[in-house]
């Protein structure tokens, strides 16, 4: 009962310590801005574009949260809900595999390992990545619903199918990468099952797949009929890939070492490559030799199990990303995959540990240091590469806003920074380190919020203004104001 409570209150509090600075500083990410405009000014455009590209409960989430935020410091409550939702799936995740055979010390390593993934970095550090949190946390209720009644036959079973496989529509029709996240569990019961249950592991591991695919399926087909009446417009987003070759080449290139570095950034200018790449090839040798000595030690039986998790896994839980033509690198999209190799880290220390590899006390404290590293790693990540530039960014905007004079109808243009002028060493695309007004409209969107900030409701009667932006140094008598935002790079280092 003791190790039991202290599993709970680590799990329940870890991630709120973690990402505690990051949730309440004052900043938000590109598409904060313009969704906390969106919701207020123009309603149904949020719930419209996430339809476009098959997330319509998405759509309307974010736009009946946002509708309530009218100040970037209110976009705290939506990254709290965000850190509550995975606390709850770190909870849900460490009894569900406690239950099915892992001890309550791996299971928890497994749920709190979970919540600190780099994908839940992003997730808690975007406002509007809560939706993410609740998409993955359904999932997972999908698995717990029909693994719950799947062996004991009869009505039960049937309606545990029908039941799963309707949550994990509900999980697509939010975000489809997210609601693939039960393969995580399904691979980690999968290597502990006994072999002695009802349920065969082929026929178990397809009765769960199938009703994954039949859900997800049933929300491809609902948002393509709802395009076909005409109740939305379907996007050019809404493609598959042509080219599978180059896509495996691809998915081996990108995704694949993202998810196996675990909490390792990668960067676009390879800043930390060797702890990047030594992290990859560490993880991946760490997992091969646990194959071989489960395999050595167990036989055929085992190494089905994980050729399955090895060869099969990868590909079926990345594989929304692998059908679409859009080649999506971003963390936000490897949820699945990076959970899938935290379980097999995992497995493996279990498996050196049964093969006498590893004593008991080396095994404990190689899963402490793991949690340790990744509790360390996703702090810094989410608040010094997130939200720290962002709250630069905003506060060069805001500061501008709150003292300038609009009695005159000023003129006002923004020089937007390059790739060069971030204000970090670090960047990864659109996510960690990377600028909010590298862009054609966020500036704009920026400058809307910190005015209706200022003047709540709407502008006074006779206050306009002027807005430009662009990479383009303009003559300086031609507006009242230039906000030069190349300066963040002054940031570098501090």
């Amino acid at each position: 009962m003791t190790r039991t409570r202290i599993c709970f209150y680590i799990l329940l509090l870890t991630p709120l310590v973690v990402y505690w600075q990051t949730i309440f500083s004052e900043f938000g990410m590109r598409d904060d801005y313009a969704q906390m405009r969106e919701a207020r000014e123009e309603p149904g455009k949020i719930v419209r574009f996430s339809a476009s590209v098959g997330r319509p409960l998405f759509g309307a989430l974010l736009e009946s949260s946002f509708a309530k935020i009218d100040e970037v410091d209110n976009l705290q409550w939506p990254r709290l809900g965000g850190v509550l939702l995975l606390t709850i799936l770190g909870l849900a995740l460490w009894r569900q595999l406690y239950q099915s055979g892992w001890t309550e010390i791996e299971a928890a390593a497994v749920g709190l390992g979970v919540t600190l993934l780099p994908a839940a970095q992003i997730t808690v550090s975007w406002a509007i990545g809560w939706p993410w949190a609740l998409a993955v946390l359904l999932s997972l209720a999908g698995f717990a619903a029909i693994e719950a009644e799947l062996e004991r036959g009869g009505l039960k079973r049937a309606v545990a199918l029908v039941g799963g496989a309707m949550i994990y529509g509900l999980a697509g029709l939010i975000y489809q990468p997210d609601a693939l996240f039960a393969l995580v569990p399904i691979a980690a019961v999968l290597l502990v099952r006994s072999g002695r249950e009802p349920y065969i592991d082929l026929r178990w591991f397809t009765t769960h797949v199938l009703a994954m695919m039949t859900g997800l399926l049933g929300s491809f087909l609902l948002v393509k009929m709802l395009f076909s009446n005409g109740v939305f417009h379907e996007s050019a987003r809404m493609q598959f890939e042509t080219n599978p070759f180059t896509k495996f080449a691809w998915f081996l290139w990108q995704p694949l070492p993202n998810a196996l570095a675990l909490y390792s950034l990668r960067d676009n200018f390879n800043t930390g490559a060797v702890v990047f790449w030594g992290s990859v090839v560490g993880v991946a040798a760490l997992i091969g030799y646990g194959y071989r000595q489960d395999v050595a030690r167990l036989g055929d039986a085992v190494k089905k199990k994980w050729l399955v998790c090895l060869l099969f896994v990868p590909f079926a839980v990345h594989a929304v990303s692998l059908v679409a033509a859009e080649r999506s690198i971003g963390y936000r999209v490897l949820y699945g995959l990076s959970g899938l190799v935290l379980v097999m880290v995992v497995y493996t220390l279990r498996s050196l540990l049964a093969a006498g590899r590893i004593k008991p006390v080396l095994h404990y404290a190689m899963l402490g240091v793991m949690v340790l590293t990744a509790a360390i790693a996703a702090h810094q990540n989410s608040y010094l590469l997130v939200a720290v530039p962002q709250g630069h960014e905003w506060e060069m905007v805001r500061n501008v806003v709150e003292r300038l004079d609009f009695s005159k109808a000023p003129k006002v243009y923004v020089i937007t920074p390059g790739p060069d002028d971030r204000s970090t060493e670090r960047m990864f695309v659109d996510e960690f380190g990377s600028l909010t007004t590298d862009s054609d409209w966020a500036p704009r969107e920026m400058f809307k919020a910190a005015l209706y900030q200022r003047f709540p409701g709407k502008l006074p009667p006779g206050v306009s203004y002027t807005f430009k932006s662009g990479r383009d140094v303009p003559d300086a008598k031609a507006y009242d104001l230039v906000i030069d935002l190349r300066k963040l790079k002054e940031f570098r280092g501090k």
